[in-house]
């Protein structure tokens, strides 16, 4: 809202300046450049272009004018502007403005019309007053619009006759009809990219250069600011040093200040498919939206911009979120898996382990058999179900005795009190063992203790 109350003493300002001026002020005209007609099916967009600029010759001879322009469905673009010429004296101008968009080829469209028809009121002489058939200004331009990335250029040149040819300060009684030719660059930039992009221009009107910037201050206003006559510039405000304010040249250079306000013009979602203008709307809020009501309140368009970034943090958010919740599922689906295996490896354990005792218990008859060799082979099964378990070594370090391999089975001894250091009665054998006082009755102790 600062901007908006910035702007009210800028309006009041711009509008006191129509006092005096030439018929074609800077920026008053239909279009987007300063003076030379040109035209861009990108100003449909808009219902009302209402555009304020001054011309400053010096500190005191200005030239202003104020002027409304609309595109109609048809194609066709009007513009009505009201000037107060410096010459004649205390003059006032109403000029109607025509043109439309013929045909257009690939990227190149060809326009023509009609600009400049005056009606004048309150000269010096009754004679310069009414219609002013003779500073007409009939034209036809091309035109065409390269895009890269952010940047654009559009390119205007054509041929005009009136007041596009020759359109001095000072006023001509009996203007004659010359043809010139004209031509013009419009750069638009990412600069404030977010309001519709800054505009550079350049142009030559047929007798001199013209350069001028179009800073977009919100969406639908933007701030004017351009030289006319630019090659001449050295000789600006020439009355102020010689204080002869008759001297006024026709061609003088001039400093241009002004502004325009563009009012939106509210689609639906047919009329924009009708119309082909999905890709001409652009960015901003004619891409988001069906209706552009939003642009008619500053505070409504700083709510939604504020919204729109809290959506995409929100949305951000919601992927990170979705991210780490399937992290969490891969985690599970590892652990699920993870117990599975555990479980499965200890019924195989189990398994393994029933098995194995087995596998003893018919070791321990054949034992009590006396059939060693067999005891032998059922505790080796044991073993390789179940290489852990000390009873077994145990049964076979006893094996091994009763088939007199001292050894063997002093060894087997050790490895099941390793296996099992609580294993005491191995403790025993092999103590009694190392004495030499080992008998059968021990050994069939440790074979009792061990089923």
């Amino acid at each position: 809202m600062p901007r908006a109350k910035f702007l009210i003493p800028l309006t009041f300002i711009l509008l006191a300046g129509v006092i005096d001026a030439n018929s074609r002020v800077a920026f008053s005209r239909p279009g987007n450049m300063m003076r030379v007609p040109n035209m861009d099916i990108n100003m449909y967009k808009n219902l009302l272009a209402v555009n304020v600029s001054s011309e400053y010759l010096s500190s005191s001879q200005s030239s202003s004018a104020f002027s409304v322009n609309t595109m109609g469905k048809s194609g066709y673009l009007y513009g009505l502007s009201f000037v107060r010429p410096v010459n004649p004296a205390n003059s006032g101008e109403l000029g109607f403005h025509l043109q439309k968009n013929m045909f257009k080829y690939g990227d190149v469209n060809v326009g023509a019309g009609i600009q400049d028809i005056i009606f004048r009121q309150g000269s010096d002489s009754a004679d310069d007053d009414g219609l002013d058939t003779k500073g007409v200004s009939l034209f036809a331009v091309l035109s065409s619009v390269k895009d890269f990335d952010d940047y654009a250029i559009a390119t205007y040149l054509g041929f005009g006759s009136g007041k596009i040819n020759e359109d001095s300060h000072l006023y001509v009684s009996n203007q004659k009809q010359n043809i010139g030719v004209f031509l013009g660059f419009n750069f638009t930039t990412p600069f404030l990219k977010k309001n519709g992009g800054a505009n550079f221009m350049t142009e030559f009107d047929g007798k001199g250069l013209n350069i001028g910037v179009s800073i977009p201050i919100l969406k639908s206003t933007h701030i004017n600011l351009g030289i006319t006559h630019f090659e001449s510039f050295g000789d600006f405000a020439t009355e102020d040093r010689t204080d002869d304010w008759s001297a006024l040249r026709g061609d003088a250079p001039s400093i241009t200040f002004g502004m325009g306000i563009n009012v939106p013009r509210i689609f639906d979602a047919d009329e924009i498919e009708e119309l082909g203008l999905d890709e001409q709307l652009g960015y901003g809020i004619y891409g988001e939206t069906d209706s552009s009501i939003l642009y008619y309140d500053l505070i409504c368009t700083d709510v939604v911009e504020t919204l729109r970034d809290s959506i995409k943090v929100s949305n951000n958010m919601i992927d990170n979120l979705n991210d780490y919740n399937n992290m969490l599922q891969h985690n599970e689906v590892v652990l699920v898996d993870s117990t599975r295996k555990n479980l499965l490896r200890e019924q195989v354990s189990q398994s393994s382990q029933n098995k194995a005792m087995r596998h003893l218990s018919r070791s321990l008859r054949f034992f009590y058999d006396e059939e060693y060799r067999n005891a032998l082979s059922e505790v080796n099964f044991a073993i390789e179900l179940n290489p852990n378990l000390a009873i077994a070594y145990g049964r076979r370090g006893s094996i091994y005795y009763k088939l007199g391999d001292n050894r063997r089975a002093t060894l087997n001894w050790n490895v099941a009190l390793q296996l099992d250091p609580e294993f005491t009665e191995i403790y025993d054998v092999l103590q009694a063992s190392d004495e030499n006082r080992l008998t059968p009755i021990e050994i069939g102790k440790i074979q009792e203790n061990i089923k």
